[in-house]
């Protein structure tokens, strides 16, 4: 029997780490007008009001294990938003922290069956596939301190795109593993998303110009990205797992398949090495 209510939040406690902005303050909105109970985690403290925030800092493993300790079990849904676009934090910031988060709060038995996580990775993670056995070994570091010394000892890959390739090759091995106590997880790989880090990026401001240019259509909204965030931590989407969905208006599928040749486009899927 179809069974509509599965689409909301009602009963549901979800966990946002990075909700004071962009993506993350768009899921948290969502969540709690769907009927949901939200906790926001950020190092800052969000403009719009939740049910509780916690101070996290992702580049710290002491931050994390602080506010792994004090958050409200049972947690349905941990959205992994938070995230910059370089510097020498970025793989700590946008994976390494995440993944301590997610895994203390298993360890911690935090998430029931029928539980699930959801992840905001990047089209700039894409091309993974030649990557893999580097990504691979990345993630067979076994917690926060040892991932961090990879990363210092492999200064080429301390950069915006590993860290969303990593996340998404993360939530592919993960998956089965998790899905056996019932956690699901999966990512989405957002397209140009007009969020206060656009702003601050310009050279993703450039290519959201390209975007323009080839999808006749402007960058998305935080609001946009956050509604098939929500979707596939929400029990509608119970038999999705593993999963990276491109939410880019189509324009890495056009690539792949030959509705536009644009190098632009190559460069992404990694086909110009």
């Amino acid at each position: 029997m179809v069974n509509g209510d599965l689409f909301r939040w009602d009963n549901r406690h979800a966990v946002v780490v990075g909700g004071a902005t962009g993506m993350g303050a768009a899921v948290g909105e969502l969540v709690a007008a769907l009927g949901g109970t939200v906790t926001v985690l950020d190092v800052k403290e969000p403009t719009a009001t939740h049910d509780r925030f916690i101070t996290v800092d992702l580049r710290s493993e002491g931050s994390i294990d602080e506010a792994v300790g004090v958050i409200d079990a049972p947690v349905h849904a941990l959205f992994s938003c938070a995230g910059i676009a370089g510097g020498p934090d970025v793989v700590t910031i946008n994976f390494i922290g995440h993944r301590h988060l997610i895994e203390s709060l298993l360890a911690r038995d935090a998430m029931p069956s029928g539980s699930a996580i959801a992840m905001v990775a990047s089209i700039g993670g894409l091309g993974w596939e030649q990557e893999l056995d580097l990504i691979g070994e990345f993630l067979d570091t076994p917690n926060y301190a040892s991932a961090v010394a990879w990363v210092e000892q492999h200064p080429d890959r301390a950069h915006y795109g590993f860290a969303k390739q990593a996340m998404i090759v993360y939530c592919g091995r993960r998956s089965l593993e998790f899905q056996r106590r019932g956690v699901r997880i999966n990512a989405t790989a957002p397209g140009p998303t007009m969020t206060p880090l656009m702003d601050a990026t310009p050279e993703w401001q450039g290519f959201e110009v390209l975007f323009r240019e080839l999808t006749h259509r402007e960058g998305s909204t935080a609001e946009e990205q956050a509604y098939p965030l929500v979707f596939l931590a929400s029990r509608a989407a119970g038999f999705i797992n593993g999963e990276c969905m491109l939410v880019d208006a189509g324009l890495i599928e056009a690539g792949t398949t030959g509705g536009i040749d644009h190098p632009a486009v190559d460069m992404l899927l990694h086909r110009a090495d």
